[in-house]
């Protein structure tokens, strides 16, 4: 039964939007604005639409449109992550590649090649362990250089 009262209501709000303003001029000449008319006053009437009150409902089309730029700056920042961590992967890539090549190099140049031991003293490496480190540099170098 409510309910039924309730959209009645609705559909006869738009009919009573409508207000009846009459325009005079008063005996000394001034505009007036009424609801009435005064006698014998010559009176032009005006029709004013008054806009029907606010929904008491949250405006949808804001919060749709908040929602797109929610979602759309987490996507800018999931991006701009992404982005960042793939730029940093090439930084590392490039460096473990330029190293490889290096070290390739200087075990392919044939010049002697000096490590420290435990106790510090110098040791030249011999033709065998030369051959496993350049092997390795080359494992390295088509790892890292792609």
């Amino acid at each position: 039964m409510h309910l039924r009262l309730t959209l009645i209501a609705l559909v006869c709000l738009p009919l009573v939007a409508t207000a009846q303003v009459y325009q005079y001029k008063d005996a000394n000449g001034n505009t007036v604005f009424s609801d009435s008319p005064p006698p014998g006053a010559k009176a032009i009437r005006k029709d004013i639409k008054v806009a029907p009150p606010a929904a008491d409902a949250p405006n949808t089309d804001l919060q749709d449109k908040l929602q797109g730029f929610q979602q759309r700056r987490e996507a800018a920042a999931a991006e701009e992550s992404r982005a960042a961590k793939d730029k940093a992967e090439k930084e590392k890539a490039d460096a473990n590649c330029t190293r490889a090549r290096n070290k390739l190099a200087a075990l392919q140049s044939g010049q002697r090649i000096v490590r420290y031991n435990a106790q510090g003293e110098r040791e030249f490496i011999d033709d065998a362990t030369r051959a496993t480190e350049t092997s390795e540099a080359q494992q390295s170098v088509s790892e890292w250089c792609k």
